[in-house]
C-alpha cells in the first residue's frame, strides 16, 4: 500500500454566506389565501444583489483550490501535494481577505437594506427575521487533515475492528489515486478538445476566435502539473510536456497554424484514449 499522506494532505474549504430567506409563517398565508395548506411560500429578507459579491469570492475561492487539489473520497476534502500547501494557504488567506472586505461593505449597507425591505415586504416584514451580530451568519475557513492508519496498538480497538478499519483505510488510499490520475488525464482532454475545436470553422464557415482563456488554461495546468502527478503518470507527462513546447511563448493570434491544428486534434484523441483506457482498467 502507498500511503498517500506521505505526498501531501488533504484541505477543507468551509465558506458560509447568509440565506437571508425565511419561509412565511402559515398564519400570514392564511390571511393571504383560502387555500393556505396548499402552499409553502418563503421570503426574500433583502435585496439578493447585495449579497452577490461575497457569493462570487466565495465561489471563486473554491474554483482556484479544485484547480490547484486532486479529487479525494471523502465529502468536502481535496488533497494537496506538500509541496503546494504554503502557496495554497497564502492564496485561501487573500480570498479570505477578500471575502471580509465585500463583507464589511455589506454591513455598513446592513441597516439600509433592511429600510427597503420593510418597504418590500410590507406586512410580511419582521424585525426579529434579522441577526443583530450579521457578521455571525458569514465564515470563511480552511483547515489541513492528515489521516493515517489506525494504531492497533492504542488498546481502544479490538483486534476485529482495527482490521477493518485498516481495510477501508487501504482502500481509500486506492480509490484516492485512481481519482487523482483520471481527474489530472479528464482535465487534460478536455482542455485539448476545447483548443481542438478552435480549429473548427463555425456554422457562419468563419475561423473560430481564440480567447485568451484557452490558452491560459493550459499555462495554468502546467504550472501545477509537476506537483500534482503525484503518481508518475508518465503517459500523460510525455503529452503535457510536448503541449508545453508547442504552447510555450505563444498567443491566442498565432497558433492557427495547419500544423499546430494536426498536432492539437491528435493530442484529442491520444488524451481521450489514456482516460478511456484508465477507466476500463479500473471496471474490467
Amino acid at each position: 500500500m502507498e500511503n498517500l499522506f506521505e505526498k501531501g494532505c488533504l484541505v477543507q474549504l468551509s465558506i458560509g454566506v447568509w440565506r437571508a430567506a425565511k419561509k412565511i409563517d402559515h398564519r400570514k398565508l392564511a390571511q393571504m389565501t383560502e387555500s393556505h395548506e396548499w402552499l409553502s411560500a418563503t421570503k426574500k429578507l433583502i435585496d439578493p444583489e447585495a449579497l452577490k459579491p461575497i457569493a462570487k469570492i466565495g465561489n471563486s475561492a473554491r474554483s482556484y483550490l479544485k484547480c490547484v487539489s486532486l479529487p479525494f473520497p471523502l465529502n468536502g476534502m481535496v488533497f494537496v501535494p506538500k509541496e503546494m500547501i504554503n502557496m495554497i494557504d497564502e492564496k485561501l488567506q487573500e480570498f479570505k481577505d477578500e471575502f471580509h472586505m465585500a463583507l464589511d461593505g455589506f454591513i455598513q449597507d446592513y441597516d439600509y437594506l433592511r429600510t427597503i425591505a420593510n418597504g418590500r415586504l410590507g406586512e410580511l416584514f419582521n424585525e426579529l427575521d434579522y441577526p443583530v451580530d450579521i457578521r455571525q451568519k458569514f465564515s470563511f475557513v480552511w483547515r489541513f487533515v492528515v489521516l493515517d492508519v489506525p494504531n492497533g496498538n492504542a488498546g481502544i480497538l479490538s483486534p476485529e475492528v482495527y482490521e477493518r478499519e485498516k481495510e477501508k483505510f487501504v482502500q481509500t488510499m486506492e480509490e484516492a489515486r485512481e481519482l487523482a490520475i483520471q481527474s489530472l488525464r479528464e482535465e487534460f482532454a478536455s482542455m485539448v478538445t476545447r483548443i481542438s475545436e478552435r480549429f473548427t470553422t463555425g456554422p457562419d464557415g468563419k475561423p473560430k476566435v481564440f480567447k485568451n482563456s484557452t490558452v491560459n488554461s493550459f499555462y495554468e495546468y502546467f504550472e501545477t502539473f509537476k506537483e500534482r502527478n503525484i503518481f508518475k503518470d508518465e503517459d500523460l507527462a510525455e503529452l503535457v510536456s510536448q503541449a508545453q513546447s508547442i504552447l510555450s511563448g505563444t498567443t491566442p493570434d498565432t497558433l492557427r497554424s495547419e500544423v499546430v491544428s494536426i498536432i492539437f486534434r491528435t493530442f484529442d484523441s491520444v488524451a481521450h484514449r489514456l482516460s478511456c483506457d484508465f477507466f476500463f482498467f479500473k471496471f474490467r
